[in-house]
């Protein structure tokens, strides 16, 4: 009985989406899919338990997905626990290079994270995110989404049971657009 409640409840979370949206996170037997992800530069790690269906806009953080949910790297958010406007509830941004730029243009104005070249990881901070923006870099789009994802410790996302979800990204290079 236990295993049909488990099983039914991992059918439903990962059902929530449709393809090419946001990931639904996956529940395993013993825990939760953790996954990694950026603010000020350190990596964090949040759970993802999906779009929230009738949620309105909360306007006070986002979580950019760079090009869309993990292609590229790992997502970055703006505020974690502890932060003024930290909720797990994220307004999701999707950051894309504007018409005519490419990564380089990005690592050139000095908005690359240092963990570019030896990583792969274009952004690790939301301010040079919306620098980028700012300066004509990036696009973002916000579809109108929220997604639950709670921010936890590392202890809790290695707890036995969870797993860390893939780190394999398209890799992007100076000559990229995303």
């Amino acid at each position: 009985m236990l295993f049909w409640i488990q099983m039914t409840v991992s059918i439903i979370a990962a059902s929530v989406l449709t393809a090419g949206s946001v990931s639904a996170g996956v529940f395993t037997a013993n825990g939760v899919t953790t996954n990694n992800g950026w603010y000020n530069g350190e990596q964090i790690y949040y759970i993802d338990q999906a779009v929230e269906k009738k949620a309105e806009r909360q306007h006070l953080s986002d979580i950019f997905l760079i090009g869309g949910p993990r292609i590229y790297q790992a997502n970055v958010v703006e505020t974690i626990p502890g932060a003024p406007g930290y909720s797990p509830h994220w307004d999701v941004a999707i950051v894309r290079t504007a018409d005519g730029v490419i990564v380089q243009d990005i690592i050139d104005a000095g908005l690359a994270s240092d963990l570019f070249e030896s990583d792969g990881v274009l952004f690790d901070n939301a301010d040079d995110i919306l620098e980028a923006e700012f300066e004509g870099l990036v696009t973002i789009t916000e579809p109108g989404l929220i997604v639950n994802c709670p921010i936890v410790s590392v202890s809790a996302a290695d707890a036995p049971g969870n797993v860390q979800a893939s780190e394999d990204f398209e890799i992007l290079t100076p000559g990229s657009t995303f």
